[in-house]
């Protein structure tokens, strides 16, 4: 009886469940991690892709390209956060367990913003702004690989389905996240911020490195905090 209690209370456990096999899931991150920034390095000194830029930023006009500018403005990094934080909230109050929602916010976070030192060490120049028929402005002279936003958005549906997933509702963050990377990716391209291989990085390195990342937020430093705490 008081196990359905808590059941019916705590809904949205699926994020604490333990890790059966930690090593495979940080052998997998490590892969990915090197596999990501050795595909910055070639396509740094390639710049391959540069003409699916051009092609894609004709189609920044009207509907979509406000669309496209609009999507990047609102989950630029500090918008990003604010976001994180209130779904947090959501989920503190569905779950009714802080725990369960600082445990998602850090999941996301730690699973995103690892991207920036991946844009500092490779240094990619954006896409040229002098070959594109709609610049984006202001001009963006930070790194271009990987694609913060699309590493943002991809985390955050991992970590919608590490929360969900003992639930029926796990499929949801599985279609979701796949049409908003579609979509992300497609706004940052013909925005004329991102190149393909710019998204595709991302994309590979929130796939790889997320079960790592829970496993070191929930099985590492939530569960030593608790030891602490109860002794």
């Amino acid at each position: 009886m008081t196990e359905l209690r808590r059941t019916r209370t705590r809904p949205l456990t699926g994020i604490e469940r333990t890790t059966r096999r930690p090593m495979v899931a940080v052998v997998v991150a490590v892969i990915g991690a090197v596999a990501v920034t050795a595909l910055g390095f070639a396509m740094k000194a390639t710049q391959a892709d540069q003409g699916l830029v051009v092609a894609l930023n004709t189609t920044h006009t009207g509907l979509w390209g406000t669309i496209g500018s609009a999507i990047y403005r609102g989950i630029e990094p500090v918008p990003a956060v604010v976001i994180t934080l209130v779904i947090a909230g959501i989920v503190w109050a569905v779950s009714r367990s802080l725990r369960t929602a600082i445990l998602f916010g850090l999941t996301v976070a730690f699973t995103w913003l690892p991207v920036a030192a991946v844009k500092i060490l490779v240094d990619r120049p954006r896409p040229d702004a002098s070959l594109l028929a709609h610049p984006f402005s202001p001009l963006q002279t930070d790194g271009s690989f990987p694609s913060g936003h699309t590493a943002y958005v991809v985390a955050l549906a991992i970590t919608f389905w590490f929360l969900l997933r003992d639930t029926r509702y796990a499929w949801l963050p599985i279609v979701l996240g796949v049409i908003g990377t579609a979509v992300i990716g497609l706004a940052v391209v013909s925005d004329g911020l991102h190149f393909p291989t710019d998204v595709l990085g991302s994309i590979v390195w929130a796939l790889t490195t997320a079960a790592a990342v829970r496993w070191l937020v929930v099985d590492v430093i939530a569960s030593r905090i608790g030891r602490r705490s109860a002794a």
